[in-house]
Formats: C-alpha cells, structure tokens, sequence
C-alpha cells in the first residue's frame, strides 16, 4: 500500500468524511493508542446514524451512543455479533476518556478488528452494492525513531573519535576516571534513546552536567528553580540566561553579570539545573512513550490529560480554597481545565497566586483524574453485570396450578412475551393499561411502563418507544423500554402479581 493510499479508502463513495476519519484512526494506533481508542466511539455513532436514517427510525440528536445502540438492537436490527463488536469498541472508547493509564497498542489494535466487523457489516447491508470491503489487513507501524540531522551528526562524531581514539583497557579503567571530567566531546551510546545524545557539558568548580540535545536551546523558566527564581529573572533581563545556549561552559562568576548576587547563587542554580535536566529527561521519555498524548506537569510530576478532564469547568465550587486563581484564569479567558498551559508552574505568574497555590490545583486535577478513573470503573463494571442479564432474562409463573417460563433477550423482548402470555391466559390486562402501569416496582413513579397513549402523567413523550397490539381489543399499546433490565423485572412481577399470578425471578434475588 502506497503513501497515498490507506485501507478504508473503499468507504470513500459512501462517506469521504467517515473514510478519513478511519485514516486518522489507522494511523493514532500505534501512535496514541487513547487517541484512536477515544475518537473509535465518534466513528461508530456516526455509522449508526446512518443506520438510523436508513431504517426511518425517528433521529433524536439527545440520544447517546448507548442509548442509539441499544434501540436497534431492541428493534432486532443488529446481529449478536456487530452488537458485541460495537459495545467493544463503545466500552474501550470511554474506558481511554476517563482513565489516565497507559493504553497498549494490543488494545487499539482489538479495537480495530471490531472496527473492521463493524464497517464490513455496515457496507453490506446498507452501502452500495458496486462498493467492495477488502479483506481484514492489520495497520502497519509508522516510521521508526529517527535522529535530528543535527545530532545524528554529533553522534557520528563521537563514534568516529572513539574509532580514532579507543578507550584504554580494563586495567587503566582507574585514570580513565580521574580525568572523565576534563573530556570535551561527551561519549556516544549506540543504542541512544534521540534526543538524548549529550550536546555539551556545562561545569561549576570541578563539577559537571551533560546537556541533551533536546535541551539544547530549552527555555529556561525561572518558576522551575526555586531557589533561584529572581536570579534568572535578573540573568535574563541582561540576556544572559534565558535559554539553555545562553549559559556559558563554566558557571563560576555567573553572578557577577548582575548586581546583589554572590557565588552561593552560582552554587545554587547549578544544583538547581542538575534537578532540572532530569526531570525534563523524564517527561522526555515519558512523551516518547506516550505519543499523542497530552500532559500536565508539575515539577516532577504530571497528570495525563483525559478527554473528560479537558471538559471540567475552571470554577470555585471545582476547585476549592484557590479563588484569586480561578478569578484571573476566567478573566485571561480560560474556562476549562483543557484550555491550561501544560507546564502549570507558568501559573504562578498571577497577582497573589505562588507556587503553593498552583500545586493546590495541581493535587485537585490529580485527584479528579483518579476520581473518573474509578467511575468509568464502576460503571463498565454494573454493565458488563447488567449485560450478562440481559442475555438470560426470564421469569417463572404459576397460574391454576400450571407452570411457564416467559422469556426474552431484552426487556421489550420479554415484556411482549408476557403480554401475550397474560392475553392467553384471558387475564384482565386493558383495565391495568388503560389506567396506565407505572414503571418499577411500586406505582410512585412519574413514568408510564405501557399505556394507551406513549405520554407520561406529566406530558413528556416515551424516550424509547415500542408497540404491542393486543389480540383480545386490537388496541395498540405502548411501551416505554428506556429503562434497565431490573426494573424491567420488577414492573413485569408487578403487573403479573397483580393480576393473581404467582412469580419467581431468580434473577433479583441476589439484588
């Protein structure tokens, strides 16, 4: 497959637009697993609008992408197989909105397999039939890590000075140590990470830091150095040490370039920039790592950027005890927590707002990320839960002595049956949905389960409709199915307790 080509290229005459969403996709697999995991969920609803418009269903731009799953799955309008392939992707999806971890190319490329069921399922049924869907092919990694031209050259010249100089042997290993710190021209490792070849080696009284090339010209913010925040800032306002390139080979008489300031400041930074290095030599690798992904950091630490995250409003009653901060953030125009520097320690550039209160906002984001974390969590957990349910729903009943089991894939599935059951039975059940049968397990609620009419006691129409015709008065009635499958079963017993039937449902007893 050529530069110009890509695999779903094929869905072009359907939609140019789905199409290149699925290039995008191709290629965030290996490069942001979170990205493709995430926006996989978008390429999916929009498939199932079109089913939706395609089967005349009434479009509701409120209904989400379970809700839309769910209803054409009741309408029997997807097969087992797209409909797991489907909640696969819908579960994997929010699970890289939410969670701050680290998602694996295996799980983006699982996700792409039901993808491609997905889409093959879609053409076949409901695209054009001169359009072919070519045979599954899996995603071909992107480029390997490359070097800059600028540091492969530095890198070459080191090794061909270790060619023309090799190290001595074992044995004078003691004296090669002694002087290590003299030597101009840094050592070159073959198997260094890019960005990592060190570029210079900056000294202070015997003492020495190698630079990486990625620090080579790396802004120097003065927030970063706690000890030597104001001696940066008057450093730089002479144009001496605002960017790394800045910085002179020795260190030594540094603060003789400004006035008040004495060799403990010299001291000082250069512990400081030590810290420093290495902790921008961890975001490095972490960033290396976790292409396409998006970060807060905070000196040492950091927080991954979920999509959820993004969405959270900048305001006192979600971030407490920093109001000043909230108040400047929102006056600059910055009302979400995505709209953020990535560096937060920029922050503290505010009136009144220090290092101690960016950290404030720091542990608060922190903690939300874990907070979300744990909810999605919860939440694919009651579903898969839920789910097994609704695979198995059923009921035992007991009339005149004689025993039956109703049962259903779902809860319109199951509901139908036992209308016609209670109807086969000859038991009254217009009189109960003419005056209307309450969802749950009580009649306290504000929501008709099936009624005459599809509108609630308090005006609203029924969010996912179907219909029943009764064989006894050929009168339509209606179903409200926007409801889980427990209360389903317990409106079910319900209505059947009340019309003398004796019910068992094994499925609540250990709710």
């Amino acid at each position: 497959m050529n530069t110009n080509t890509y695999f779903y290229q094929f869905l072009e005459p359907i939609s140019k637009e789905l199409a290149l969403l699925a290039k995008e996709l191709e290629n965030s697999i290996f490069s942001s697993p979170r990205t493709m995991l995430t926006h996989s969920r978008v390429f999916i609803e929009n498939i199932l609008q079109q089913v939706t418009k395609a089967e005349g269903m009434p479009e509701d731009p409120r209904t989400g992408l379970k809700e839309r799953l769910d209803l054409l799955n009741d309408q029997g309008y997807l097969i087992p197989e797209i409909r797991d392939a489907l909640h696969l992707v819908r579960r994997m999806g929010n699970q890289a909105a939410h969670d701050a971890r680290m998602f694996r190319f295996s799980e983006a490329l699982l996700s792409w397999e039901a993808l491609y069921s997905i889409v093959k399922w879609y053409v076949e049924v409901y695209g054009p039939v001169d359009v072919t869907v070519l045979e599954y092919q899996d995603p071909s990694p992107q480029a390997e890590k490359t070097f800059d031209m600028s540091e492969l050259e530095v890198r070459l010249k080191g090794l061909e000075d270790l060619l023309k100089n090799p190290p001595p042997q074992q044995a004078e290993a003691p004296a090669r140590e002694e002087v290590a710190a003299a030597v101009a021209a840094p050592v070159v490792e073959a198997e260094e990470t890019p960005g990592f070849t060190p570029i210079r080696t900056i000294t202070y009284k015997g003492w020495t830091l190698e630079i990486p090339y990625f620090l080579r010209d790396a802004f120097l913010l003065p927030q970063r150095f706690d000890k030597s925040e104001t001696f940066l800032i008057r450093l730089g306002a002479e144009q001496e040490a605002r960017i790394m390139s800045e910085l002179p080979g020795d260190l030594e008489g540094l603060h003789k370039n400004v006035k008040r300031y004495n060799e403990k400041n010299d001291e000082q930074f250069f512990e400081e920039l030590g810290t420093f290095i290495e902790e921008e030599k961890v975001r490095r690798n972490l960033t290396l790592k976790r292409q396409g992904e998006l970060f807060f950091f905070y000196k040492a630490s950091h927080i991954v950027v979920t999509e959820e995250l993004k969405k959270v409003p900048l305001t006192a009653e979600e971030f407490t005890g920093i109001p000043s901060l909230i108040r400047q953030l929102n006056e600059d125009q910055i009302y979400t927590v995505g709209q953020l520097p990535m560096e937060l320690v920029i922050l503290a550039k505010y009136a009144n707002v220090g290092v101690g209160t960016v950290e404030k906002l720091f542990d608060q984001l922190k903690a939300k990320v874990t907070d979300k974390a744990v909810h999605v969590d919860d939440d694919i957990s009651t579903e898969r839960k839920s789910f097994k349910k609704w695979e198995s729903l059923y009921v035992k009943v007991k009339l005149n002595g004689g025993q039956s089991i109703i049962e259903g894939s779902s809860v319109p599935a199951i509901w139908k049956e036992a209308l016609k059951w209670i109807e086969d039975n000859r038991l009254p059940l217009y009189d109960l949905v003419k005056a209307g049968i309450i969802l749950g397990s009580t009649d306290n609620g504000k929501r008709y389960a099936i009624a005459l009419q599809p509108i609630h006691p308090d005006q609203r129409p029924f969010t996912q409709l179907h219909t029943y015709q009764s064989q006894l008065t050929g009168e339509v009635y209606y179903l409200e199915t926007k409801i889980n499958p427990k209360s389903g079963l317990e409106t079910l017993s319900k209505v059947l307790t009340r019309l003398g039937v004796e019910v068992d449902i094994p499925l609540l007893k250990g709710e």
